[in-house]
């Protein structure tokens, strides 16, 4: 009887670390689905992560590839001053950008990095109070993986104990997974929603990703970390953008031909352009 029973166990058993790996992405998807398309972001002395999430023919016959970030990653890179207008006879306020530069790692073995192509990128797009930002390559050739994002369908699918694994340059190191669950929805900071996980995320992961665990999608933007006492971080309670906000502020900036393939860039930039002038117009 007790030897039935521990069969009994053991098959209960073996089925469920079955399906366990099967509901990991393993060997070579796994490492294009989560750790391929995570690049670091730089700008002098500071850095951060960041993923691409688009490369696309645009309607030049290039390719165009954007980069999704933290702002406070690249916030040294744009800077405000005062110029004095000829025409307006005072001074104006004057926005600067600087190049800011994106490492796409190369690795042997699948998981070795061997070395990075660092290739210069516009700052396109950016939000100080929703701390993101989009960047383009400078390159015109093709990305050779991309994040697959939650559909937008999905994005209120998410739930406390999915799997997660956050994919960053921690310390600036080329991008390290460490795997937790989701842990907490919804959690106010400064009037807007994040969610938490227990994918341990340290300084240099912000910018980067964090994807499900089974289906490989993008549904957030490791952001913060708690702190307590002199600042100690818990790197185990980290707050990422949840993607429903990062669609928000894409829509918002006329942007949203990242993630709806319905959208043309040519299209979506013009129509930016129009809302742009129109503002300005009624400004004057």
């Amino acid at each position: 009887m007790i030897n039935k029973i521990l069969c009994i166990i053991t098959i209960i058993i073996a089925l469920c670390f079955s399906s366990l790996s099967h509901a990991f992405l393993q060997g070579k998807e796994a490492h294009k689905a989560y750790i391929y398309p995570v690049v670091k972001v730089t700008h002098g002395s500071f850095g951060g992560s960041g993923t691409v999430i688009f490369s696309e023919e645009n309607h030049e016959g290039t390719f165009s590839t954007y980069v999704i970030t933290n702002h406070h990653v690249i916030s040294s890179a744009i800077s405000v001053e005062e110029v004095w207008s000829p025409s307006l006879k005072k001074d104006v306020k004057r926005e600067k950008r600087q190049i800011v530069y994106v490492e796409i790692f190369k690795y042997r073995d699948l998981s070795t990095p061997v070395g990075a192509l660092k290739i210069e990128a516009d700052i396109k797009i950016y939000s100080k109070d929703h701390d993101l930002a989009i960047l383009k390559l400078r390159s015109e050739g093709k990305a050779e993986h991309v994040a697959k994002l939650l559909p937008e369908s999905m994005v209120d699918s998410i739930r406390v104990l999915d799997a997660t694994i956050a994919v960053g340059c921690s310390l600036l190191y080329p991008p390290l997974p460490s795997i937790g669950i989701i842990t907490r929805l919804n959690e106010y900071i400064e009037s807007l929603p994040y969610h938490m996980s227990s994918s341990a995320t340290i300084f240099g992961n912000s910018g980067g990703a964090m994807f499900l665990i089974g289906t490989g999608e993008f549904i957030g933007i490791p952001s913060r970390v708690a702190v307590y006492g002199w600042g100690t971080a818990v790197s185990h309670m980290g707050f990422f953008i949840p993607i429903k906000r990062i669609y928000e502020f894409l829509l918002e900036e006329n942007y949203d031909f990242l993630y709806d393939s319905s959208k043309t860039e040519e299209e979506s930039l013009n129509k930016r352009i129009e809302e742009i002038e129109a503002e300005s117009d009624r400004d004057k």
